[in-house]
């Protein structure tokens, strides 16, 4: 596995989804050692199927989660670009959803605090995604079903 992608178990190391944002690594729960879980893996992650804004106030049974830091525009930060999570959800039906969104990774930091990672669950974790409006205008998030 690459050092771009790492998985807590795979390295030995304490890698959450929290630390995707301070150290640029990223992070994924699905287990990457076998070549078939890689490809789809990759497939999903680099051609996402769907946005997850344009399933807003869907229900969806998330079973996967990939996290990765990317550059995007913003024309007032200093040097025009900033630092984002790209977030890919993968459910229960193989679909993959993604979105660069810092209320979906505080969403999922707050998620995996209180029921785990997805390695973890017994099931799929039921999930929505929301819009909530804020004074610079919407954020995307997630509501646990």
């Amino acid at each position: 596995m690459s050092e771009a992608m790492t998985k807590s178990e795979n390295t030995g190391t304490a890698m959450t989804v929290a630390d995707v944002m301070n150290t640029g690594l990223g992070y994924t729960d699905m287990n990457l050692t076998d070549r078939s879980a890689a490809v789809a893996f990759y497939n999903a992650t680099s051609n996402p199927a769907n946005k997850l804004k344009e399933h807003v106030n869907e229900v969806l049974s998330l079973v996967h989660v990939s996290v990765e830091c990317v550059e995007v525009s913003k024309e007032d930060a200093p040097e025009g670009k900033v630092i984002a999570p790209r977030i890919v959800l993968i459910t229960e039906d193989g679909q993959s959803y993604a979105c660069v969104s810092v209320g979906v990774y505080q969403s999922i930091k707050r998620m995996f605090t209180l029921l785990g990672t997805p390695d973890t669950w017994a099931k799929p974790v039921k999930i929505k995604p929301v819009l909530i409006s804020t004074k610079k205008g919407q954020v995307l998030s997630l509501n646990l079903v």
